[in-house]
């Protein structure tokens, strides 16, 4: 005799089964978004020290860029007519240093991972992933004309400098203290081609390329701490959104 399939049975055994794995599925599900919402965490602390990071580069760089402003216009009074106001060794400094360049280094580490691992969507917030690609998209745009002024900048300045300073003269700039490189040499030190003040301003005077050169390195930095400054300022905001949201966060 043929057996009696119980359907209500059967019936009920589907519905378990089925209400088994739409539990499993919801647990896994929120499961995966604390998981995401640890690792948003996480990228955004990560994101913060980038952009502790970039505003330690942007002050060093601004620092940096006020010397040399400084040092062009040493250099540019001497062709103005006005008498040094500094000594030999100064002098020679700054005609030396005033062609130096320098440009902040950008930390990617979090924002490259974020974008080639696809993470960028763990950023929850719209309104801070529209922020952090802005504040990036600024900066890939500002760094490309900053490195090429910078470029062009030390090619020009340094081609000239070399017809007013010997390398001796050259040489202890890079070894004394208190420059830009902080005596970034340690080679032994020669005695000074140039042996007085006098004698240093009337090669200047007659390199009056040089005039051009130090006029070009003066606007061009001013120009770069303006840009420089804009970042800046981009920084400081999107750090301010980072660390609003992980107050929210914890």
């Amino acid at each position: 005799m043929p057996t009696r399939l119980n359907w209500r049975f059967l019936l009920g055994e589907f519905f378990v089964i089925v209400l088994g794995v739409l539990v499993a599925l919801w647990v896994d599900q929120i499961q995966a978004a604390r998981s995401d919402a640890n690792l948003e965490v996480e990228y955004l602390e990560s994101l913060r020290i980038d952009l502790d990071a970039d505003l330690a580069q942007f002050d060093s760089t601004d620092v940096w860029l006020r010397k040399q402003e400084a040092a062009a216009a040493t250099v540019l009074a001497l062709y103005a007519g006005e008498p040094p106001a500094v000594g030999l060794d100064e002098l020679v400094a700054a005609v030396e240093t005033a062609g130096w360049q320098y440009v902040p280094v950008i930390t990617r580490n979090t924002i490259d991972d974020l974008r080639s691992t696809g993470n960028l969507r763990l950023i929850r917030d719209p309104a801070l992933r529209r922020s952090i690609a802005a504040y990036y998209t600024a900066i890939e745009v500002n760094s490309v004309p900053i490195a090429d002024l910078r470029d062009r900048l030390w090619r020009q300045y340094d081609a000239q400098v070399g017809q007013v300073l010997g390398p001796r003269e050259r040489l202890r700039v890079l070894q004394g203290p208190g420059r830009f490189g902080e005596g970034i040499t340690s080679e032994a030190a020669e005695p000074a081609e140039v042996e007085d003040l006098d004698a240093l301003v009337a090669a200047l005077h007659a390199f009056p390329e040089l005039e051009v050169a130090a006029g070009e390195v003066l606007y061009g930095s001013i120009s770069v701490r303006a840009i420089v400054a804009l970042m800046r300022a981009e920084a400081m905001e999107l750090c301010g959104i980072v660390a609003e949201r992980l107050d929210s966060e914890g």
